[in-house]
């Protein structure tokens, strides 16, 4: 890419975000709070589920690792079920049955505990995780956005549900 092509493609101080969500989450580590929600007040960002996953199933097709996980909710969201659908990154999040995030909106899974990510392949069979959605970079909402990113684009037969309303 040529620079010009940068600063139109490139979501400013994304850098910057990372480098200060980890530092939340370290700090509330350090001082015994919360660490996901430290980092779900980093992100802007709404819970969707704390809970345990129950069951996960990954294929290879197209040189990419689609599949999907189940978690069943534990204390204030017990009885709930949520869903996520993947494709090397989560891209779609359904909660007892409603679509309640997509793509290009962010689909974070952290480790409970720690507060840790916890990516596509790290997910596995009885481990404890908190789920969080949080809203893009607007440009990534607009006609062109979700053409290239948004759930469609993916094979998801929904539309892209924008962060607020969900």
């Amino acid at each position: 890419m040529r620079g010009d092509q940068l600063t139109d493609g490139l979501v400013p101080a994304m850098l910057t975000l990372a480098e200060r969500l980890g530092a939340a989450v370290r700090e509330a580590r350090a001082a015994h709070p919360d660490p996901v929600l430290a980092a779900r007040t980093m992100l802007s960002g709404t819970h969707l589920l704390t809970g345990e996953v129950i069951d996960v199933s990954r294929r290879t097709e197209g040189g990419f690792t689609r599949g999907s996980a189940r978690m069943e909710g534990i204390g204030e969201d017990a009885g709930r079920v949520l869903e996520l659908g993947f494709q090397n990154e989560h891209l779609l999040a359904t909660r007892d049955g409603g679509t309640v995030a997509t793509m290009p909106d962010l689909i974070c899974v952290l480790d409970t505990d720690t507060g840790d990510p916890v990516t596509t392949e790290g997910l596995r069979y009885g481990l404890r995780v908190s789920v969080l959605a949080a809203p893009c970079d607007p440009r990534w909402t607009a006609p062109g956005g979700l053409a290239l990113a948004g759930p469609r684009y993916f094979g998801y037969d929904v539309d892209h549900l924008p962060f607020r309303e969900s």
